[in-house]
């Protein structure tokens, strides 16, 4: 049964601006929503209750107690590791072949890709990176493998792209130089790091720019975000697949080489000269 918070991701883009106001409370609040009736998830959403009915509809519910069985089993789930190992556990013993549903999983990830984030919107995002002065790249926790993957690279071709380190207390030194002229990538994924938004709510006041790379419209990064784009990490065990937003980084990455060839070429050059000095492969 897919999540009801998945659920809500995917239609957001389908409903009306009122039913959207119902979801993001939803989405965000779902332990409150719990505890609550129609007309109280109304009155809180600041909507109609007729507004409530149809966003469940548009769900695929058959009315509200479908709706709230649905969110007390997710809430009993809840979203903590050891729950989600359990559950994956179980559903996965009765599957043939743990390898292929999990590739079957990232496979499917990265085909939603193409559905979810447009050519525009793609552009929009290289064009961007490319025009930006000096780019900032946050992640925290596993997030952090992606943002170290994309500073690593695009510094090779684009002027400053800048890591962020948090944990030694000299987040305002590492972000005294951020202007207008700069943008922020920051990369997060459910369960969200609440320190990642702090930070990239801090920037948001003084950067041109910011762009998400997440897993829903209705994450805390998007709200910041000037473009989104998003990639789905679920696969049917109690980690989250970084393959989908893997592989969206690859496609920056090469649009924006391509982009910039002479540089790149020219900055590759010198790396492969400074690699050979330092004898940094065996062969």
């Amino acid at each position: 049964m897919e999540n009801i918070l998945d659920k809500i991701s995917d239609t957001f883009q389908e409903l009306t601006p009122t039913q959207r106001k119902v979801a993001q409370y939803v989405y965000h609040n779902i332990n409150e929503a719990f505890l609550l009736n129609s007309f109280q998830i109304a009155k809180t959403a600041n909507v109609s209750e007729a507004t409530v009915t149809r966003f469940l509809t548009n769900l695929g519910f058959s009315g509200f107690s479908e709706f709230k069985r649905e969110i007390a089993r997710q809430v009993l789930e809840s979203f903590s590791t050891t729950q989600r190992l359990a559950k994956s556990a179980e559903d996965l013993k009765a599957r043939c072949n743990v390898f292929s549903e999990i590739l079957q999983g990232d496979i499917e990830n990265i085909q939603t890709l193409t559905a979810t984030i447009s050519d525009q919107l793609f552009e929009q995002a290289v064009n961007e990176l490319c025009s930006a002065r000096s780019i900032y790249v946050l992640g925290l926790r596993s997030s952090y493998a992606l943002a170290f993957y994309l500073t690593f690279d695009l510094r090779f071709f684009l002027n400053k792209v800048i890591l962020i380190k948090p944990g030694i207390g000299d987040m305002p030194e590492q972000l005294l130089g951020v202007t207008k002229d700069d943008v922020l990538v920051v990369i997060s994924f459910r369960r969200y790091t609440r320190e990642s938004f702090d930070i990239a709510e801090k920037i948001k006041k003084r950067a041109g720019s910011v762009i998400a790379l997440t897993n829903s419209e209705l994450s805390p990064v998007a709200k910041l975000a000037d473009v989104t784009l998003v990639a789905s990490t679920n696969i049917p065990t109690y980690i989250e697949s970084y393959t989908a937003p893997m592989s969206l980084i690859n496609a920056l990455i090469t649009a924006i080489a391509l982009r910039k060839k002479d540089q790149a070429i020219s900055a590759l050059n010198k790396l492969e000269t400074t690699l050979e000095e330092f004898q940094t492969y065996i062969s």
